[in-house]
């Protein structure tokens, strides 16, 4: 990340990790962390914190230009997960990048068992997916640019990772015009 890049992290413990990602990266512009649930965002500074739902984010068209969701996924149904992948793709600006990383479903029954064990101790189900289902969701929402990033799986328990990729390509007018300004300001 640039440090005049624009971060929005979704998810319980988003502020704490926004937080870590602007000292780390130094970015200018204050990240935004979104909460969706009640929990208290506990003592993180320098980062909007903002309560909303998943799908239906307060914030203007355009205005992000990395998101993170980390460990998301498995709480939503497909329905729920592509409104969330479409309200991304609005707030993301021209280029703008989103990451999810998740566990992925595997191809062992056993290993989901013991995933939806350890993930849902207190019942319920998680809705594990493979990279091709993300992927379809994904573009199903307007991202043509997908790709999966090949990290080792988690190491206790260990088990299959899924970390997607997205990137908003969106041509308008305005936004090939910029492209176009940049690449003569840079010689190209």
């Amino acid at each position: 990340m640039a440090p005049v890049e624009r971060l929005l992290v979704l998810g319980p413990d988003s502020p704490a990790l926004a937080s870590l990602i602007a000292d780390v990266a130094e970015l200018e512009p204050t990240p935004i962390a979104v909460l969706t649930d009640d929990r208290q965002p506990g003592g993180v500074s320098a980062v909007d914190v903002l309560r909303a739902e998943s799908h239906r984010l307060p914030i203007e068209d355009g205005r992000v230009d990395f998101a993170l969701v980390p460990h998301q996924l498995r709480h939503w149904d497909d329905g729920h997960a592509l409104r969330v992948l479409e309200e991304l793709w609005r707030v993301l600006d021209h280029n703008g990048v989103a990451v999810f990383w998740e566990v992925a479903r595997s191809k062992s029954a056993s290993v989901n068992t013991i995933w939806s064990t350890v993930l849902y101790r207190g019942g319920g189900s998680p809705r594990l997916r493979s990279f091709a289902e993300v992927g379809q969701l994904a573009y199903d929402a307007g991202f043509a640019w997908i790709q999966t990033l090949p990290l080792r799986p988690f190491f206790f328990p260990p088990g299959p990772r899924l970390t997607v990729l997205v990137r908003k390509e969106h041509y308008t007018s305005e936004t090939v015009q910029r492209v176009s300004e940049g690449a003569g300001a840079s010689g190209l």
